[in-house]
């Protein structure tokens, strides 16, 4: 690199230069686009056109391994629960309305986390959401480990659920926003590792733990949960905030910095930076007003809502249910049921490799109705078969592509609403999903008395494919393309 090409690169005074890292790689050539950033509507669309263009580096896998460990967390508290019942019923003397309601509680608490974190991420940043919320979910879960009574558990479940769906959303719009949209499905994919890696943690630390301890086991195991502590100074410190959020919001110096740091990075390692394809006029205009009165962005988010509600309504039916279904119906020993549990979480490690593969390469709506209908016939089959392996067979199937659904979902989320409005958009979208799952419960206990375990899949079965084929006909496009060209067609005029 010569001297002016790095004065050019330090004073950011050039739009457009190309440099020829002879030093680091030669025969590489890389192509860079360095802003005149005072505040203009070009300059801000000059950083999303600059982060698409980004090939993933370092300072990506770092994120990644951040929100994994994020995710790992909260899924470990809210899988934990379930297992714990029987031990906390006894310990702090609770009957089974009150743990129905502790249950709900988190539920209730997941809706608030989705709308309220949601705001507060478009208003004050995604990073800012995600130290908060993991904060809040890690007190919630020492609080949980340490409550005395009914009432100090029903108000620690309830802050859990607020800190670990505000987290969980924060982290779905951070990876939608600051890696390129070639990679996003993939790197969605590989931060939900995180449920194949707790799950079968879960029912090992369930296994051996709570019936060789005392009576009081359970509270450590929560106290576990507490470790997302430690998590926050490390997000404070390696990852930035959304170089997109700060465009959005008219911090331009702070976004070009970002992503100046990230493009010398590439430049030094002797990596290709592609001329940055151009941002449509649609998606740099948009405010958070017109946002919410446009027919076609309103339509996006119920169509994915819906669609998101559908998929978790038969995921929760079958999840919820399944190890009943195995006791009661087909009249399995519990820890049969729990062996069978076992196989499942060791099985399911399977799912982000699948999702892996059909990331990126399959349009998300049509991947999520392509994998609705297949799922439907393991579930159906679970319902109704008697045979051993059958069940065991079709259930760990069921998990695979129901964890695959998620998966699409969890990238399609906040692809399909604009980034100015992102955080509340998608917290919407999600919280008419939990609604699913607080359903399943009282829905799959009358679906069950009146159907049978059969009658119960099938539901689970038709509240997969009748939603995704709505979603597959009227939900936008998003795989592979640049969040503004998304949001552009949504604001095109007319819409």
């Amino acid at each position: 690199m010569t001297w002016v090409e790095r004065r050019c690169l330090q004073t950011q005074r050039c739009d457009f230069i190309s440099v020829r890292n002879s030093d680091v790689a030669p025969r590489k050539r890389v192509v860079m686009t360095v802003p005149n950033v005072t505040g203009t509507t070009s300059a801000a669309a000059d950083v999303f056109a600059r982060l698409d263009r980004l090939p993933i580096m370092r300072p990506h896998v770092v994120w990644v391994i951040l929100l994994t460990a994020n995710l790992m967390l909260e899924y470990y508290d809210n899988g934990l629960f379930a297992y714990l019942i029987p031990s906390i019923m006894a310990s702090v003397g609770l009957g089974l309305e009150q743990i129905g309601i502790l249950t709900s509680g988190f539920f209730v608490g997941m809706i608030l986390g989705a709308l309220v974190g949601g705001r507060l991420a478009d208003r004050f940043g995604r990073r800012w959401l995600l130290l908060i919320a993991t904060i809040v979910y890690s007190g919630g879960a020492l609080a949980t480990a340490f409550a005395g009574s009914f009432e100090v558990m029903l108000v620690a479940r309830v802050v859990t659920g607020i800190g670990v769906q505000a987290a969980t959303s924060a982290l779905l719009v951070y990876i939608a926003e600051m890696f390129p949209s070639r990679t996003r499905g993939r790197v969605v994919s590989i931060v939900t590792t995180a449920f194949v890696i707790v799950a079968p943690v879960i029912s090992l630390l369930a296994l051996f733990t709570i019936p060789n301890g005392g009576p009081e086991t359970w509270r450590s195991l929560f106290v576990i949960g507490g470790v997302g502590l430690l998590l926050v100074p490390l997000v404070r410190i390696f990852m930035p905030e959304s170089a997109r959020w700060l465009a959005t919001r008219g911090d331009l110096a702070k976004a070009a910095e970002i992503v100046d740091k990230l493009e010398r990075r590439a430049i030094r390692l002797g990596l290709d930076l592609p001329t940055p394809t151009p941002v449509p006029e649609g998606a740099r205009k948009a405010r958070v007003r017109e946002i919410f009165t446009n027919r076609r962005v309103l339509q996006s988010i119920v169509v994915v809502a819906l669609g998101y509600f559908g998929a978790t309504l038969g995921l929760y039916l079958f999840a919820n249910w399944q190890f009943y279904v195995l006791i009661d119906g087909l009249s399995f020993s519990e820890e049969y049921a729990y062996q069978i549990g076992l196989i499942w979480s060791l099985v399911y490690i399977i799912t982000p490799v699948v999702a892996l593969l059909l990331m990126d390469r399959i349009e998300r709506k049509t991947l999520i109705f392509g994998l609705s209908l297949v799922t439907a016939v393991p579930l159906i089959i679970f319902g109704y078969s008697n045979s051993d392996w059958v069940v065991i067979t079709a259930g760990a199937i069921a998990g695979i592509i129901t964890g695959v659904i998620v998966t699409a979902f969890y990238a399609y989320i906040p692809e399909a609403v604009p980034t100015q409005a992102r955080g509340l958009g998608s917290g919407i979208i999600i919280s008419v999903g939990r609604f699913g799952g607080a359903a399943s419960g009282v829905l799959g206990a009358f679906l069950y008395a009146g159907w049978g375990q059969g009658g119960l899949m099938v539901v689970a079965a038709a509240s997969y494919v009748l939603f995704a084929l709505v979603l597959f006909f009227l939900g936008p496009r998003t795989t592979r393309r640049s969040l503004e060209d998304v949001t552009a067609d949504e604001l095109a005029p007319g819409t």
